[in-house]
């Protein structure tokens, strides 16, 4: 009798278990390379800020040449505990300074050049930057990390043996007087043209062995055992291979640079490669690095921000966002401000995850104990998880809800301590009872590694299923979530082309767009429409309104536009087809650059009629140069306006020039008295009249 019971409950727990499992209680072994503890770490961080700070901020450079006067240093109200405190409301993990840029000023008084805020007039000459940020960083919490550019083109001794001191004696000050650091930045711009001391010559140098990074990593190891290094040759992470702020869909924390054939490869890792090298995607909330007044109007928008975050830590890689510090020594208010935002909607995007504590089974199990069962995958522990069996590279987990559920986004993470697995994954939701269908996104399911976030149609479903098909070794997940994350919202972009097609445009994907025409009386709009693509509208001084929204977010920001002349009565006889078009086409980004000595635009008109406004935009391109300081305005050979676009460099923003009432006439000529520059061509963005 006790062999039968014995023999039946041995059979019913083999029946318990799903098929292909077995009784294996021992953790999978590692699939190599596998990352150390302190890229572990590092990795969780996910997101952390640079700042870009120092001569070029006052100097409207971005790359300086090593020429710039230390006295041009002067923030007047610098506050590192600003830059702090905001960036840790806006979830920053730590933060990162150009310690040194490519124009060799150094932040801190260094003993190894006179090159430095010693020399400024901030402070007197007694100021420490590197030491202010890294003590309010220790007293918010926050963690310091230090960027040095390797390449200084200030030094006479750049390019000889004697830099390589100085350089090294930069590392040792930095790394033994200012506390813990959690990662080092060497840039890999290295050598060019410089000030050199005077020289003003270009040097060349081979940077692999030139700057001794092998030495240097160890100095820097010396006092700070698990820094994460970036760049040289001795790295422990990566550089992504752009800064748009985005990793490959399909992300290896494995990389070889030797077997680049291209930087752009690190954008997606190497599955074949040995070494474990994650991706960090560095970024600026502006266009440029360092502070520019002209990009005041021109900061990411919070959509944009939370798009980067999706496409960077959502890809296995982490997030250097750059907040440049300004003239005062701050971080703007319209930065401050958007950095909270995206940080407060992203908080409340992955507050409630739909999957937390759900009834899960899988297609295999490791063991028959608890070790790596499958609600390991779903308890909110990432050092705990799901384990197949050796052998099975292939196989799902399964959750139902108690109700129906709606969701729009899963956030999957692997345990990485033992190696990146996963090579193709479906997601799938319950249709009707028994049926499947994978869930509507335009992601590629490949990689997973530390985390991997995938946007989908919002569906409501009782049942998800997760299907590993193709793995390295047996899938160990970490984490499945689950979310209804809201979009964010803005208003969107409307103009008419010169052709007079309306175009409508949202930055946020898969939104509804509705337009409505104003009537002309009235005021109100004439009827809401769906857009489904530019329309035609030839109509003179026509409003459009237009509004967008989501399954998830129905709060519908508008924008209303008010038209002037259709761009099809408008004649340019100065212009080819394609610099009409660049003119008229309400897109400040293409624009028209008029020939050599030429001043003047004139627009025709084939009859007289009421004129009430001329609106330039000068190019939005960065960097622009050309734009018109000082106009005049004709009217049919009549001078009726003239004046100044005040700070149109630093802020190039369309500009309206409201003509005297009762100004008529066909023939309008634009006249550039002045553009900002000397020796330049004039250069236009956009022209409009109303």
């Amino acid at each position: 009798m006790k062999k039968l019971t014995a023999g039946i409950a041995s059979l019913l727990l083999a029946l318990s278990l799903p098929i292909g499992g077995t009784a294996q209680s021992k953790a999978p072994a590692p699939v190599h390379p596998i990352p150390t503890r302190a890229q572990i770490e590092w990795q969780e961080l996910e997101t952390y800020a640079f700042v870009h700070f120092g001569l070029n901020t006052f100097n409207d450079l971005e790359w300086g040449y090593g020429n710039t006067p230390a006295k041009t240093f002067a923030p007047e109200r610098l506050d590192t505990e600003q830059w702090v405190r905001t960036l840790k409301r806006a979830g920053m993990k730590g933060v990162i300074l150009t310690a040194k840029h490519h124009d060799g000023f150094c932040l801190w008084p260094t003993k190894t050049t006179e090159y430095s805020v010693k020399h400024s007039p901030w402070k007197d000459g007694q100021g420490d930057l590197v030491r202010e940020l890294s003590e309010s960083c220790r007293k918010h919490g926050l963690l310091f990390g230090l960027y040095l550019s390797p390449w200084d083109r200030n030094s006479q001794y750049y390019g000889q043996p004697e830099y390589q001191k100085i350089f090294h004696e930069q590392i040792k000050e930095l790394t033994t007087q200012y506390g813990k650091l959690f990662e080092y930045w060497f840039d890999g711009a290295n050598g060019g043209n410089g000030w050199y001391g005077g020289a003003d010559s270009t040097r060349q140098i081979d940077p692999k062995s030139y700057y001794r990074y092998e030495a240097a990593s160890k100095m820097l190891r010396k006092n700070n055992k698990d820094i994460m290094i970036f760049g040289g040759t001795v790295p422990t992470i990566r550089w992504i291979g752009n800064e748009q702020g985005w990793a490959g869909e399909t992300n290896w924390a494995m990389y070889d640079e030797d077997k680049a054939k291209h930087y752009s490869e690190a954008q997606w890792g190497m599955e074949d490669a040995k070494q474990w090298l994650p991706g960090e995607v560095d970024v600026s909330i502006r266009p440029g690095w360092f502070y520019h007044p002209r990009e005041d109007h021109q900061v990411r928008s919070v959509a944009n921000l939370v798009r980067l975050y999706y496409q960077s830590v959502g890809r296995n890689a982490n997030l250097l966002l750059n907040c440049p510090i300004d003239l005062h020594g701050r971080i703007p208010a319209e930065d401050s401000t958007r950095l909270i935002a995206w940080h407060d909607h992203l908080k409340e995007a992955f507050r409630d995850n739909k999957l937390r504590g759900v009834a899960v089974t899988a297609s295999n199990l490791r063991s028959g104990d608890k070790k790596f069962a499958p609600d390991l995958s779903n308890d909110g522990k990432t050092k705990t998880y799901w384990a197949m069996a050796d052998g099975v590279t292939s196989g799902y987990l399964f959750y139902r809800f108690s109700r129906p559920t709606r969701l729009n986004t899963l956030v999957l993470q692997e345990y990485i301590a033992l190696g990146q697995r996963v090579k193709r994954f479906r997601i799938e939701t319950e249709t009707s009872p028994g049926v499947f269908e994978p869930v509507a996104t335009s992601d590629s399911l490949t990689t997973i590694g530390y985390k991997r976030i995938i946007r989908f149609a919002p569906v409501e479903t009782k049942s998800l299923r997760v299907t590993f098909e193709e793995a390295r070794g047996p899938v160990c997940i970490a984490e499945i979530a689950a979310y209804l994350t809201p979009e964010v919202l803005e208003a969107p972009k409307i103009r008419r082309d010169e052709s007079d097609k309306v175009h409508i445009t949202s930055v946020t994907p898969d939104v509804v767009i509705e337009y409505a025409i104003e009537d002309a009386k009235t005021k109100h709009p004439k009827g809401w429409q769906r857009y489904k693509g530019p329309f035609t509208l030839s109509d003179d001084h026509a409003t459009i309104r237009a509004r967008v929204s989501t399954s998830t977010n129905k709060d519908r920001p508008e924008t209303t536009k008010r038209l002037g002349f259709a761009a099809s009565q408008i004649q340019t006889p100065s212009l080819g087809a394609d610099d009409r078009k660049a003119l008229l086409d309400g897109n400040g980004y293409t624009t028209v650059t008029l020939e050599a000595g030429q001043t003047s635009l004139e627009l025709l008109f084939e009859d007289a009629r009421p004129i009430q406004k001329l609106i330039y935009t000068p190019s939005q391109q960065r960097d622009a140069s050309g734009h018109v300081r000082s106009y005049s305005i004709y009217v049919d050979g009549q001078k009726v306006a003239s004046g100044n676009f005040d700070n149109i460099q630093n802020n190039p923003i369309p500009q309206e020039v409201l003509l005297p009432a009762g100004t008529s006439g066909s023939r309008i000529r634009f006249v550039a008295e002045a553009i900002v520059g000397q020796g330049g061509r004039v250069t236009l963005g956009d022209l409009s009249i109303e």
